[in-house]
């Protein structure tokens, strides 16, 4: 498959070229996300990668499709299946 944007070097305002689903934990993922996704509807608890490990914000009631404003560094806590957006 041609892809005509490989050329372009990631950045913040990219689109992520690679994802995986998060298992929520008390580990930071590697490597840290430029955003995370919901891919079904439910709450979210994360920590931003500037905040502290326990600074944590509780995102609740999101839709399926949801895309955190932040970079990622962990999420502690789903009831959403939850995927990356890196690259």
């Amino acid at each position: 498959m041609s892809d005509f944007y490989s050329s372009s070097p990631p950045s913040a305002t990219t689109p992520g070229t690679i994802g995986q689903i998060i298992t929520p934990g008390a580990t930071d993922l590697n490597p840290t996300a430029k955003s995370i996704v919901t891919l079904t509807s439910g709450n979210v608890t994360l920590v931003p990668v500037g905040n502290a490990p326990s600074d944590t914000l509780a995102f609740v009631d999101l839709p399926s499709g949801w895309v955190c404003p932040y970079r990622v560094r962990r999420v502690t806590a789903a009831t959403a299946t939850v995927a990356t957006i890196e690259g």
